[in-house]
């Protein structure tokens, strides 16, 4: 009886996690992303704008690859920002937002969007988790340092520093993109990448809110277009890819 009974719970928890594999496998397929390099074009939440024959459309396109989705096992991805395109950067603060992609925690899921064309109601949310680490305020310096060559962004930052009393301060650093899927095909919005910093307490416990915020999507979506270009308005929140195949 008892091997009988051994038996039979070996065949229930086989099935049980054939089942749970099982849904595993169909939760990643309806997640899944059209892995590949990602162009700039010109849209309203990836809602085509401006002219859209070839010649004219490439008229007035930069020609800027955004992002590449790389996959990684069967339903995990990475994603590979274009740092060079972050023109005010310097070098050093592009190879640093660079070389936080060697290391990255990936999930998804579905959240209400007014701007989705499907049934549901719903975009995809793709995020990606670039950085999550404690650094020192010396350690902070030195990055900002290399995120931006702008004279406002550069008194933004040393204010922030200068205002500050305590030089022994250290902070949560977080770093994340994320990509929405609308459900137009070979399409993603790049929602936010960005970098938060929040200074932590004695007892190690980050603040509700951070103490400052570096907003590369905001960046990378300015060198686009110029200021009285009247496609600029098109990038003021986001900003979206168009998944490049060869031919196009």
């Amino acid at each position: 009886m008892q091997i009988g009974s051994t038996l039979t719970a070996i065949k229930q928890l086989t099935s049980r996690l054939l089942f749970l594999a099982t849904c595993v496998v169909l939760s990643n397929t309806a997640f899944a992303i059209e892995a590949g390099q990602y162009y700039y074009f010109i849209s309203d939440k990836c809602v085509a704008k401006g002219p859209q024959t070839p010649e004219e459309r490439g008229a007035v396109t930069p020609d800027v690859m955004l992002f590449e989705v790389v996959p990684a096992g069967i339903s995990d991805y990475y994603v590979n920002m274009n740092t060079s395109a972050l023109i005010h950067y310097t070098e050093e603060g592009q190879a640093h937002l660079s070389s936080m992609e060697a290391e990255q925690a990936y999930t998804a899921g579905k959240a209400p969007s007014k701007d989705s064309p499907r049934k549901d109601g719903n975009a995809i949310q793709h995020d990606f988790m670039l950085q999550r680490e404690a650094i020192d305020l010396k350690t902070l310096i030195n990055t900002l340092n290399g995120f931006s060559q702008l004279q406002s962004d550069k008194g933004y930052f040393f204010k922030k520093i200068v205002g500050l009393s305590n030089p022994d301060a250290k902070f949560k650093a977080i770093t994340r993109v994320r990509l929405s899927d609308m459900g137009y095909d070979n399409r993603m919005m790049l929602t936010s990448y960005s970098s938060d910093y929040f200074m932590l307490d004695e007892q190690g416990k980050a603040s509700d809110t951070a103490f400052i915020t570096v907003d590369h999507g905001a960046a990378l979506r300015n060198s686009l277009h110029d200021t009285n270009s009247p496609y600029a308005i098109f990038t003021k929140n986001s900003v979206c890819g168009e998944k490049w195949e060869p031919g196009n």
